[in-house]
């Protein structure tokens, strides 16, 4: 028997990650859409002065993934916070 194998051993641990990034996106995803409301801004809004798809804006507000840093930092400039406002709440 592999180490791995062991009670569900390495897949267990592959799940608990993608559990916890599935946090870690809808976390991001309710910061980001109440730092766009703040501001009054739709999606389509964001995403334009953002220069992102508006289908990416409603996927990262529904907490589906997280975006890479660059588009973190464009988000939270459009929205007049600091970079730490929209990862609030991230371990």
């Amino acid at each position: 028997m592999h180490p791995a194998d062991a009670g569900g051993g390495l897949r267990q641990g592959v799940g608990a990650l993608r559990g916890e990034e599935q946090a870690v996106g809808e976390q991001f995803g309710r910061n980001l859409s109440e730092a766009r409301e703040w501001e009054g801004l739709t999606q389509a809004e964001l995403a334009e002065r953002a220069a992102m798809p508006v289908r990416e804006v409603v996927r990262l507000e529904q907490g589906h993934g997280c975006p890479r840093l660059d588009k973190v930092v464009r988000l939270a400039d459009v929205v007049q916070v600091q970079v730490r406002d929209l990862l609030y709440g991230i371990e």
